[in-house]
């Protein structure tokens, strides 16, 4: 049998810095759960969603994991090495391909005695000579299938007897949403969808998530996740993790996030600090209201995560930028080196998140106050990776507590001091490309949530996105239906002449940034003993922008 990764699986474990779970992740209280996904061919585009499967085991903690390309290959004996099997391969449109009697035999003796098997989409879309097959699958393409372009969802109804489901809200998903799916007959649907997306202009509504028992095997089945913007929904991912826990036999340990589960009410805030030697937090009961982050992997000082009332605002480390962190000040071109994109051969969690250039953090103060608001005090060195300081900052920032309603703001002041002979502050020059503005950032930026659909615009100007304003609002609805965004404020004392709202909207991938970018007009050329000061404030909102 062949357990080979794919190229691309491998670029992109090192372009996002994790490795599958067969490296040890941490201690877990039970034997890790051995997987085999099966990969290598279909009619999706299993190379991008095979290493995205990857990384949501990985970060489960919970996981063994190995890939094959050749699944024909299988013969039970190696089977049963395996807790569970993860389809993410079919033979669709070649619904008469059949593997040979032996293979289908080895498959249908490893899931009766035992084994587990999940599969998601068109996964179970393959060999439909084989009736059985249909069994373990649960779903399929069908005769009277069809679909629209993807649209975004309601999963709901969640099943509070099943333990996959047990504990979970509903959430909103954008996906390609298949209607008359052909079902195996005996499954147990386990949570519904709906959608206002038909062939015939009704909406959709039907069971959407799946269960079958197979001898002593179960087998999981759900209509969600064609392609990388819905694996990246953190609503699916929780779903296909408890679900490869409960397939493999365990119990679902597997706890979903605050935004997700189904608590006892709260009526009163309950405040608390934690803090770790690199980062700081605000809870509010057991849930994380804030986080500062400043001595982790990525050697950078940020805010993640950043939430409204349990709804998650920011993203860290995405695939298409893994050096994205959340809420985040940067400068990128410092003297022509590059001080926040990762050096190509350094991109691992072994050897460090390294740039040209280094954000230096060499002290560091916390002010935990009284009524729960804070300071935090930074002195950071900017320096090349092998050389003396250019430019040195002091910076602090004020969080203050959450309202009523959920919302709060960080403060934060910036000032800067060069000390070289001069400092260049340089960014990649704005163009068009794939028909929107790239390029350009530096200073503030956030990376909002995957799960984010529907972006609004406010500004200070008459314009949606007024480039020059004093502040905006990048807002959403969110995992679960919130209204949620940021605003942000610059202190026109402190506004440079070369300063431009930067904002990406890219609902397709997707891909949510919002920068007061500080240069990206042109470069800045600042001579030695020179002084800059920038100052901001971030307020994190629920519902609509005042």
């Amino acid at each position: 049998m062949s357990r080979s990764f794919s190229l691309l699986t491998l670029v992109f474990m090192l372009l996002t810095g994790f490795q599958t779970s067969s490296v040890s992740a941490g201690p877990t209280k039970e034997k890790k759960i051995k997987m085999l996904i099966l990969s290598g061919y279909g009619n999706h585009e299993w190379k991008k969603t095979t290493p995205l499967l990857l990384r949501i085991f990985d970060e489960a903690r919970q996981f063994e994991t190995q890939v094959t390309e050749k699944p024909e290959s299988l013969t039970y004996a190696e089977l049963k090495n395996y807790d569970l099997v993860v389809c993410n391969a079919n033979t669709w449109p070649d619904n008469n391909l059949r593997l040979s009697p032996q293979w289908e035999a080895d498959f249908a003796k490893y899931v009766n005695e035992g084994g587990g098997a999940l599969f998601f989409h068109a996964g179970a879309s393959s060999f439909y000579g084989w009736e059985d097959f249909l069994r373990i699958g649960i779903g399929r393409w069908g005769k009277e299938t069809s679909h629209n372009a993807p649209v975004v969802a309601k999963l709901y109804g969640m099943d509070q007897k099943h333990p996959i489901t047990k504990g979970l809200k509903g959430f909103q998903i954008m996906d390609e949403i298949w209607e008359k799916t052909e079902l195996y007959a005996g499954a147990k649907a386990i949570g519904s969808l709906k959608a206002n997306d038909s062939k015939d202009g009704h909406p959709i509504d039907e069971p959407a998530i799946f269960v079958n028992q197979i001898g002593k095997g179960k087998s999981f089945f759900t209509l969600l996740g064609h392609d990388e913007r819905a694996l990246l929904n953190t609503g699916l991912r929780t779903l296909l993790v408890r679900a490869a826990q409960w397939c493999a036999g365990r119990e679902v340990t597997f706890r979903p996030p605050p935004e997700l589960a189904i608590e006892p009410f709260k009526e009163k805030a309950k405040y608390s600090w934690v803090e770790t030697d690199t980062t700081f937090a605000l809870l509010n009961h057991k849930n994380t209201v804030w986080q500062f982050n400043y001595k982790d992997r990525f050697q950078r000082p940020y805010f993640h995560p950043l939430t409204v009332n349990n709804t998650m605002i920011t993203c860290v480390s995405p695939p298409d930028h893994p050096w994205h962190l959340g809420l985040w000040f940067s400068w990128k071109y410092i003297n022509h080196l590059n001080y926040w994109e990762y050096l190509n051969e350094t991109k691992s969690a072994k050897t460090g998140y390294r740039s040209e250039g280094v954000t230096e953090i060499i002290e560091s103060k916390i002010v935990r106050n009284a009524d729960f608001t804070c300071d935090i005090l930074l002195k950071i060195n900017y320096h090349p990776l092998k050389g003396e300081t250019v430019m040195s900052e002091e910076r602090s920032y004020h969080v203050s507590i959450p309202a009523k309603d959920g919302s709060y703001t960080i403060e934060e002041d910036h000032l800067f001091k060069v000390l070289a002979d001069s400092v260049v502050l340089d960014r990649t020059p704005p163009a068009i490309r794939g028909g929107r503005i790239q390029g350009g950032y530096a200073g503030i930026s956030i990376r909002f949530n995957q799960d984010f659909t529907s972006p609004v615009f406010k500004s200070a100007g008459d314009s949606i996105q007024c480039k020059k304003c004093d502040w905006q609002y990048y807002g959403f609805q969110s995992l679960t239906g919130k209204k949620v965004g940021i605003k942000i404020e610059q202190d026109p004392q402190y506004r440079s002449e070369t300063n431009t709202w930067y904002i990406i909207n890219d609902p397709i991938y997707p891909f949510y940034y919002f920068s007061p970018a500080v240069i990206f007009d042109r470069p800045v050329v600042l001579k030695k003993g020179a002084s800059w000061r920038l100052k901001y404030r971030i307020q994190m909102i629920e519902g609509e922008v005042k």
